[in-house]
């Protein structure tokens, strides 16, 4: 991470889609995990971190406001201006939130009090909302300090680096949640 708290994501999903794209781990082709089931559509470009894993069992999410949507393979600049702390269907599912760092119209975006009350508003209601007509149930729990995001993007990489070799064989991921979820580990 650069110094003004920048990172690289790839995006998987772009601004105004409700296609959910996401990277496959073992091929790293990017793949349609399912259309959304309702009238939603992602408020900002969508994606992951590399070398990352959080709790889901996926690499961490970031979600950042641009003004224009990329493509899905994209690898992007964002400024992290906080988190959101998440639990998706019993999981910790915590997502890095930013804006493009290189997009001009997001230079005076410097923390979390920078952003419009409206725009934090609509991201909090696309996620209580978008799994809801498939009968899963999204919280969340406030929205998290720049430092709080840092120690989730230090925590993902040293849980990566810890689980790397098993997530690059067939069936290791679900190994792997497997033995969280008796453990108690990244559950709500």
């Amino acid at each position: 991470m650069s110094k003004n708290n920048v990172i690289d994501m790839i995006v998987e999903i772009p601004k105004g889609s409700s296609n959910k794209y996401e990277v496959d781990g073992i091929t790293g082709r990017i793949k349609l995990d399912r259309v959304l089931y309702g009238a939603n559509f992602y408020p900002g470009e969508y994606g992951m971190v590399e070398n990352t894993l959080d709790w889901d069992g996926d690499p961490l999410d970031v979600i950042s406001l641009c003004t224009y949507p990329t493509l899905p393979g994209v690898q992007v600049s964002v400024r992290i201006l906080g988190s959101i702390k998440m639990i998706d269907a019993g999981e910790i599912d915590t997502k890095l939130f930013g804006v493009f760092n290189d997009d001009p119209r997001f230079a005076e975006y410097m923390s979390l009090e920078s952003v419009p009350q409206h725009l934090k508003d609509e991201i909090e209601n696309f996620f209580l909302q978008y799994k809801a007509l498939q009968k899963k149930s999204v919280v969340i729990n406030g929205w998290g300090s720049l430092e709080e995001a840092i120690e989730e993007l230090h925590e993902c990489t040293e849980r990566f680096e810890a689980y790397k070799d098993r997530l690059a064989i067939d069936g290791g991921r679900e190994s792997i949640l497997a033995e969280w979820k008796a453990q108690g580990l990244g559950q709500a």
